[in-house]
């Protein structure tokens, strides 16, 4: 069976994603929390592997989040998603994600984390797993507190048929009518978007590897400038660009229409 790594990753500041992913991941796992492997077989020298995770405790990996949404104040935050036993019987899945979900946040708040529940509300034995929001503050500071009713407006995974538009086609229309070109979108989970947000989006500016850091921040600012004019308001990276780590610029757009809070 494979085991916790021995040696200790350590947070590299300038390179949040991969590093806060790799310490939260390590103590995921000294928790008794993570993903617990063992070799189940082999076939032409490669050995296939399997997760052997005690039954009833699920399962929870870190990965890297963009610093534009992490909690204000935060040094090191990270997504984690929690994934149910998927042998816990329907009627006993309700019990299972509330009694596992806080055996999760209290081993990371034992840690010094501060950890969200965002987005909207999951439904236990329809949907796959809860995303966590786990985040690091100096001084033990803890992060505003979200909403309760932030979300509720929103379905977890939305669909759009025609003629409603997803928030990226509906961005993209709007790029395209300014003749900003160059940029692209992506989808962005609605437990990302800000409270009360009814449309959110990722929007990126690929550019070669050996682009000034200097053009990065002017894109960056033609696209504020556009996004500011046409209703949306602008989540930033809100730190200085590494383009060895960040690899493209982008910022997160997006909108509070109508009659939601």
């Amino acid at each position: 069976m494979t085991t916790p790594a021995t040696s200790t990753p350590v947070y590299d500041p300038a390179n949040p994603a991969r590093t806060g992913a790799a310490v939260v991941t390590q103590q995921l796992d000294t928790l008794g929390l993570g993903e617990y492997w063992t070799q189940t077989g082999e076939q032409g020298g490669r050995p296939f592997f399997d997760r052997r995770i005690p039954r009833g405790h699920g399962w929870c990996r870190a990965t890297g989040l963009a610093p534009a949404l992490w909690p204000a104040g935060a040094d090191l935050c990270v997504q984690a998603e929690w994934y149910p036993d998927q042998d816990i019987a329907a009627e006993d899945q309700a019990e299972h994600w509330r009694t596992r979900l806080a055996v999760v946040t209290a081993g990371l708040e034992g840690l010094g984390y501060a950890v969200r529940v965002p987005g909207p509300r999951r439904t236990p034995g329809v949907h796959t797993c809860q995303p966590l929001i786990v985040s690091r503050h100096p001084d033990g500071i803890a992060p505003a507190p979200v909403p309760a009713d932030g979300w509720d407006h929103l379905d977890v995974h939305p669909s759009y048929k025609w003629p409603s538009r997803s928030p990226g086609q509906h961005l993209e229309t709007i790029l395209e009518d300014s003749r900003l070109t160059g940029y692209v979108t992506r989808s962005l989970g609605t437990h990302l978007w800000p409270p009360y947000a009814t449309a959110a989006t990722t929007v990126l500016w690929p550019c070669a590897e050996d682009t000034p850091v200097d053009e990065w921040d002017s894109a960056m600012a033609r696209l504020r400038r556009l996004l500011r004019v046409t209703g949306y308001e602008v989540l930033g990276h809100g730190r200085p660009w590494n383009p060895s780590v960040d690899r493209t610029p982008y910022l997160v757009a997006y909108r509070r229409d109508g009659g939601v809070r």
